[in-house]
């Protein structure tokens, strides 16, 4: 018995490679031979898929959210490098630059940091480059990181706009020669899980601002600055395009830029040798920390199971919780950790109950293999 093990984080527990170590000892020890793969989709955890893929790590000193300088993470082999926005324009940066989530930081927010390592990659050399959205700080339409890659941007009064804080409420029109000519022969990839536009109630203030701080006032003004930032660059089609609103509008500026977008998850699979894998196992696990109807709505366990079912093997989900509405999904069989244990000791201590729920998840792994 052969299983594959592709799980993404239980976020605020414990990280993809983490949950896999305490799957893997207990399903070895009741015989079942284990392979692993990383998952994720362009948030958290890619630049370690990136890794276990063979790329090499690299840091750079860029722009952080709130301006100030980072230290932000980023992955090279050979001509290909992966970019991790939320590395250089993150929330998590928000506490390290003594910033916190509220609605000047909504407003403020800025993607510089992501511009400024696509440019540090293109000057080492990648022809190349996939950039993840996911858990950015920033509602500014990505004029940030235009800014990061050369764009110059003038106010009404025809005075350049240095700071790229708050840019996107003072922008009258935005020159983009020097980042199309230093993208000019290189391939852009957004990794993007996120299908709604730019503007309007699914777009990027609407959807994705509270959680970066904005209240219902800065929830309004950031979409009308948006909406009007989209028609000065006479870019309206561009706007509505799905992904144009991911990472609080840089999935815009990108497709500006000549990007395409693909599912962050299956370019993760791909990257990591998912499909050969595959080929190899006779089950599959896979989960995160929520199991929702979100998950299957195209996050990396949902794209795991597709493949996995599409190649009629068996799936097995763990994960930290699960909505009752999953249970269609078409699993051999699925695992809680709040089955073993109370929320609170499930988010405190995992660990212990992870190895609890992979006892239960060897045993009905092998029954599998009995029926068969």
């Amino acid at each position: 018995m052969r299983a594959l093990i592709a799980v993404d984080k239980f976020k605020g527990t414990l990280t993809a490679a983490e949950v896999t170590d305490h799957l893997r000892p207990v399903l070895e020890s009741a015989g079942v031979t284990v392979d692993a793969t990383p998952l994720a989709d362009g948030g958290d955890g890619t630049l370690e898929a990136a890794q276990a893929a063979g790329f090499s790590l690299r840091a750079a000193e860029v722009t952080g959210p709130l301006g100030g300088t980072v230290s932000a993470r980023w992955a090279l082999r050979g001509t290909r490098a992966i970019i991790e926005m939320a590395e250089a324009s993150g929330l998590a940066l928000l506490q390290r630059q003594g910033g916190s989530v509220e609605p000047a930081t909504a407003r403020n927010a800025t993607s510089m940091g992501a511009g400024e390592l696509i440019g540090h990659a293109v000057a080492a050399g990648a022809r190349s480059i996939v950039l993840g959205l996911g858990g950015s700080a920033n509602t500014d339409g990505g004029i940030g990181m235009l800014m990061g890659l050369g764009a110059v941007v003038h106010d009404a009064r025809g005075q350049r706009v240095r700071d790229p804080r708050g840019a996107l409420a003072h922008a009258a029109s935005v020159d983009l020669s020097t980042p199309l000519r230093l993208l000019d022969g290189v391939e852009l990839t957004v990794a993007c899980d996120v299908d709604n536009p730019l503007t309007g109630p699914r777009g990027a203030a609407e959807v994705f601002g509270p959680q970066k701080g904005a209240d219902a006032q800065a929830v309004g003004d950031l979409d009308s600055q948006l909406r009007e930032f989209a028609h000065k660059l006479g870019a309206a089609d561009t706007a509505a395009r799905a992904g144009a609103g991911a990472a609080g509008g840089t999935g815009f500026a990108a497709l500006l830029l000549g990007a395409h977008m693909e599912s962050g998850a299956d370019l993760i699979l791909d990257l990591t040798g998912f499909d050969a894998a595959l080929a190899q196992a006779d089950v599959v696990i896979t989960g995160e920390g929520r199991f929702d109807v979100q998950t299957l709505s195209g996050k990396g366990p949902a794209v795991v199971i597709e493949r996995a079912q599409r190649a009629d093997l068996p799936v097995f989900v763990v994960c930290g919780s699960a909505d009752s509405e999953v249970s269609h999904a078409g699993l051999a069989g699925l695992f809680q950790l709040t089955d073993k244990a109370p929320v609170e000791q499930a988010m405190s201590d995992p660990g212990p109950v992870l190895t609890a729920v992979a006892d239960d998840l060897a045993e009905a792994v092998l029954s599998f293999r009995c029926r068969r």
